[in-house]
């Protein structure tokens, strides 16, 4: 009786021919993987440069509610004229008008004027801008600046320019840049004398 030895091919290992296939198919794995995480770092990087751009750009919801109180647009002065003025070492733009706040325990009102100005060094025009809010409590005719108070400050701000078009109306356009994100909001704004 004639007898097979089959542990022979039972130890058989991969081929040469089967290793090389097996590592081509395990590199396009790991490639496409590759690909996969990377296309995710850059879509959440962008994001982020998104989200951190619209933080600051959202400085426009504050310049529209304080609008909502205002009366009388103090400077620019002229109709169809831009915000921009020049100060000591800064140059940039300015909307300065007054506005009326409530006191709800004396149930009065008092006259305030409300400051929105950008500034950017007159040295470095390339830099951006950081934009300022401020109030005066007790306005005076013609303003002086020195009793204003600074209640917000926002800076990388790419641009921030003020048109005046009525005594009660003015447009806004500001614009950020995060990296390769760059977010901009113009709108006309509408000074309403609403008491808040």
């Amino acid at each position: 009786m004639k007898t097979v030895n089959l542990s022979r091919n039972s130890r058989r290992g991969f081929t040469l021919v089967e290793l090389l296939v097996g590592m081509v198919v395990s590199t396009i794995l790991i490639m496409g993987m590759g690909i996969v995480m990377v296309t995710l770092f850059t879509g959440m990087r962008e994001s982020k440069d998104f989200a951190n751009a619209t933080g600051r750009v959202d400085l426009i919801r504050q310049l529209t509610f304080d609008a909502r109180t205002g009366n009388d647009i103090i400077f620019p002065a002229t109709d169809g004229t831009t915000g921009y003025y020049v100060g000591t070492g800064y140059t940039g733009h300015q909307i300065q008008f007054n506005s009326l706040r409530y006191d709800p325990v004396g149930d009065t009102t008092s006259d305030v004027t409300i400051t929105w100005e950008s500034r950017i060094p007159n040295a470095t025009p390339t830099d951006p801008f950081i934009v300022y809010r401020f109030v005066d409590e007790t306005p005076e005719d013609p303003p002086v600046p020195g009793d204003d108070v600074m209640t917000f400050a926002q800076d990388d701000i790419t641009t921030f320019t003020i048109l005046r078009n009525s005594t009660t109306s003015f447009s806004a356009a500001i614009t950020t840049t995060e990296n390769s994100e760059v977010v901009a909001v113009e709108l006309a704004v509408t000074l309403r004398n609403v008491i808040n």
